[in-house]
């Protein structure tokens, strides 16, 4: 039934900020402080002064925001603060777009502080939230938004990226309930969207990535071609805000999600090892810190580490590839290793380099400090280093199973656990085909991007100019013809005891192809640990001599225990616990970001827990990229950690050569 009333358009005037991606992270600061701010308070005092109906408010994350404030000179601060209070600069309750899962559940709230303080400052309350690009996030920042007092949040949805099966307005509502409105914009930043059954609509006058504030003749064609299409509509410049506490009143009419969304996009933080393990590092001593009283929120030293942290899951991890590089011949190790002599290609992966300025900044932050220097011996226990057999005695007898206080355990012919029986209760988590800590490399081809391009992509043909660079490997069909996987051989396995504890060493070697050809590791050591005072492995696994490869290729670290299949699984996302079974329909069913508390299975007989200290990414039931299937996991499969994959393109980094060391522990209850 038509509305008696005309339809409310709340019109709304953003630029999706990337830190990054046009051109290098502090280029873009730059831009904004000297061009992008000082255009929209001119564009907003030209159309105040032309006296029209039309106004120009400009919506911001706080981050740009808040940075332009600290920067700005006495004078330059006035005018900011004259916009502020005159309502043309506005900003929203999220500091940009961020790959959510990838925080803990303190440094998003750092994030959403950086709102809060520009409230406080400036006597403003802020109701509403944006995330831009990236297609979806986990629930778990639901009951983080909520307690900050977030009422709405909109998500605008890259326009080639396929998008979860929900509502496009919705309640997220968490099983405790906590919720929050969400407009879920899918094919677009932002554009025109009327509330099902209400006289009410929000508009964007979307600029695209850091491309900056319109003009006042921009902002008055974006009011003419909004009133051709409504013309019996009443259309005005407005804020997130206002546009939230209109729809608030109608919010138990909405529709409820209840399920996960996850993050389709979450496989590109799994293209730089060092810099997810230092972030996971600094992070874990920063919550220890404030727990224990050492850090305060009014510390100086606070404010610095965690605004330098939270540049980290920042969307942007560097420059466009299609844009700084844009070569599509070069893949193989060989033709890297020559492209990278060239400026253009030393120029593109610099950008990388400045994105792992963040984890020096934070450490920086903390000056010479107790804290200062915990943080940087932290680090520093992340190299990679040769395990000394000293102490060592070897096994000579590969296939022996060996027996500690909590386990009798025994390794197949690649390193992995292929028997583990609990001492306590007599239970076998594995079997001959059910593996524990299994090491694998594959090596992807154009048969898997074009099963890609097929199952995730949307829009093809109008998004076809950069999704197909985007979103595929251009040319690898030159270099590599078929999928491949490889998997290490044991060289030698080795065992000590101290004084509290068994400990167990692998020494393995990745076959040649895919080391001297490709991008495999030569050399994979693990070194366990199993202390007498509790059943636990814990794991370190290092690899040796990879070479930079362009192709595109994952390492794996899988684990395949024998389960039940009433048992119940878990994985802790930003804080929360998320059944892989709940994620929605075109959510991302097959690849996740955990915290450190990771995964967990349990039954009527027992439970394990696997730590992450080190690593993110989690792939349930089987080790996935580049398969969109869109079906719910067979965890009888197992999961399997993805330790780096380049299968992204965009800004991610392309290649990787560095040694690694990561760390897991394995926990058994009863």
């Amino acid at each position: 039934m038509p509305s008696a009333h005309p339809l409310r358009i709340h019109l709304i005037f953003k630029t999706h900020l990337d830190v990054g991606f046009t051109e290098l992270a502090e280029d873009v600061k730059r831009r904004y402080f000297t061009s992008f701010f000082p255009q929209a308070m001119e564009t907003a005092r030209q159309l105040r002064e032309r006296g029209g109906p039309e106004r120009f408010i400009w919506t911001t994350g706080s981050w740009i925001l808040s940075e332009y404030l600290a920067q700005a000179s006495a004078s330059e601060r006035v005018q900011i603060e004259q916009a502020i209070a005159q309502g043309d600069l506005v900003w929203h309750g999220l500091p940009f777009t961020l790959h959510s899962e990838l925080l803990d559940g303190s440094l998003f709230e750092y994030g959403l502080s950086l709102f809060q303080a520009l409230d406080q400052r400036f006597g403003k309350t802020t109701l509403a939230a944006k995330m831009t690009d990236v297609p979806g996030h986990t629930r778990g920042i639901v009951p983080l938004l909520a307690q900050a007092k977030i009422q709405f949040l909109h998500i605008g949805v890259n326009a080639a990226s396929t998008n979860p099966d929900v509502p496009c307005l919705f309640t997220w509502r968490t099983s405790s309930g906590q919720d929050l409105m969400v407009l879920y914009q899918p094919g677009s930043y932002g554009d025109l969207m009327e509330v099902p059954d209400l006289p009410l609509a929000l508009a964007f006058a979307h600029t695209q990535d850091n491309i900056g504030p319109q003009t006042s003749e921009q902002v008055l064609a974006a009011f003419e071609q909004l009133r051709a299409q409504h013309p019996d509509a009443e259309i005005f410049a407005s804020t997130l805000d206002a546009f939230t506490q209109e729809l608030l009143p109608f919010k138990d009419q909405l529709p409820v999600v209840s399920g996960e969304l996850g993050d389709t996009w979450i496989h590109g933080v799994g293209s730089d090892p060092l810099k997810v393990a230092q972030f996971r590092t600094l992070s874990r001593l920063r919550r220890q810190w404030i727990s224990e009283g050492r850090l305060s929120t009014t510390d100086e030293r606070y404010q610095g580490m965690s605004g330098a942290l939270l540049l980290v899951p920042e969307h942007t991890w560097g420059l466009d590839e299609k844009t700084y590089l844009d070569d599509y011949t070069r893949y193989t190790p060989a033709q890297l290793q020559a492209m990278r002599q060239e400026e253009r290609c030393q120029f593109f992966e610099s950008s990388w380099q400045e994105q792992r300025g963040y984890i020096q900044a934070a450490v920086q932050a903390l000056g010479s400090s107790a804290e200062g220097e915990e943080a940087r011996l932290a680090l520093a226990d992340l190299q990679a280093v040769r395990p000394d057999l000293t102490n060592y005695q070897r096994i000579e007898d590969p296939t022996a199973l060996l027996e500690t206080p909590h386990f009798v355990l025994g390794f197949n012919q690649h390193g992995a656990i292929s028997h583990l029986q609990q001492r306590s209760n007599e239970r076998i988590w594995t079997s001959h085909d059910h593996e524990l800590a299994a090491f694998g490399y594959e090596l992807f081809s154009h048969h898997e991007y074009e099963r890609f391009w097929e199952q995730y992509v949307v829009n093809k043909e109008a998004t076809f100019e950069w999704s197909f660079k985007d979103f595929t490997k251009p040319g690898i069909e030159q270099a590599v013809d078929h999928y491949r996987h490889w998997q290490p051989t044991l060289l030698g396995l080795y065992q000590q005891r101290s004084a509290n504890a068994s400990h167990i060493l692998l020494e393995l070697s990745m076959p040649d192809e895919s080391w001297q050809k490709y991008g495999a590791p030569h050399y994979v050591t693990v070194e366990l640990r199993l202390p007498d005072a509790e059943p636990a492995l814990q794991m370190t696994l290092q690899w040796f001599e990879k070479q930079a490869n362009r192709l595109p290729e994952a390492l794996w670290y899988s684990f395949h225990p024998q389960v039940y299949t009433e048992g119940i699984w878990q994985l802790h996302k930003l804080g929360s616990w998320i059944s892989p079974f709940e994620v929605i329909s075109r959510g991302n069913r097959t690849l996740h970001a955990v915290d450190e508390m990771g995964v967990r299975y349990s039954d009527l007989q027992g439970r394990f827990d696997l730590e992450l200290l080190d690593s993110a990414l989690v792939a349930p039931g089987r080790p996935s990229l580049l398969d969109f299937a869109d079906q719910k996991p067979q965890m009888g499969q197992g999961f399997h950690l993805n330790l780096f994959n380049n299968v992204w393109g965009t800004n991610f980094p392309m290649w990787y050569e560095e040694d690694a060391r990561l760390r897991f522990v394995l926990r058994f209850e009863l």
